[in-house]
């Protein structure tokens, strides 16, 4: 993108962030695009910008205050932990499917292994609106018999910290962006090409063993993520 698109859909951001309601008033790109005297192209690029900074919210007047959840990359924590820090936050967690998969040749060298794992599929809802869609990995053996629990409405690791007495104690988290397709949208009840991140975290346990992989995908203007310094300076106590 050259230099003069890029003014170009700037100045068609700061638009419409002066004046929101434009959206709701055309509705289409090509109207905004006539509008604005640009291209559709340009109009895509600055709604799609808009959306991952929270500016403009698509089909998702059903959040209260529109919520936004800030999640600590660094603290080993439930995704349902972080949430419910927000007052008056109560999430259910829909499990969609639970099975035994063969081990996907992409996470061999995760899992050090060639096992079954099982595939839990889940997703979570704010006030019954999806808030998440998320597809989560663990090995069969070390886990036998979770296939068989009924997961809804579960904490996945207080549940392993429970019965399997596995605690997360360290790992590291990936955030890339993409748009929604096929059940990403679906189960986020979004327009497909709707921006999202995806969160694909690996966790390890005490004994430096590799136990759970999980891709979360989230709807953009929901979500912040920061890095807490604290949280370093304890990790590096903990493991020198």
């Amino acid at each position: 993108m050259e230099y003069r698109d890029i003014a170009v859909k700037t100045e068609v951001e700061e638009q419409i962030k002066a004046n929101p309601k434009i959206i709701s008033q055309i509705k289409t790109e090509r109207g905004l695009a006539e509008y604005f005297r640009v291209s559709r192209t340009t109009v895509r690029r600055a709604l799609n910008d808009l959306r991952m900074e929270g500016d403009v919210f698509q089909e998702d007047h059903h959040f209260p205050n529109h919520t936004v959840f800030e999640m600590n990359m660094l603290k080993m924590s439930s995704f349902s932990e972080e949430c419910q820090k927000e007052d008056d936050v109560h999430i259910k967690i829909k499990v969609l499917s639970n099975d035994i998969i063969p081990m996907p040749a992409e996470l061999k060298t995760f899992f050090k292994s060639n096992q079954q794992l099982i595939k839990i599929v889940r997703q979570r809802l704010l006030n019954e609106s999806p808030l998440s869609y998320e597809i989560s990995y663990l090995p069969s053996k070390k886990f036998k018999d979770l296939v068989k629990q009924d997961l809804n409405d579960v904490s996945l690791y207080e549940y392993l910290k429970k019965h399997f007495y596995v605690i997360p104690s360290h790992g590291r988290e990936e955030i890339a962006y993409e748009v929604a397709l096929d059940d990403k949208a679906k189960y986020l009840a979004i327009t497909e090409g709707t921006p999202i991140y995806k969160v694909s975290s690996y966790s390890y346990d005490h004994d430096f063993e590799p136990f759970e992989h999980t891709d979360q995908y989230l709807i953009g203007n929901r979500f912040k993520y920061h890095l807490s310094a604290k949280n370093i300076f304890n990790y590096q106590e903990e493991y020198k």
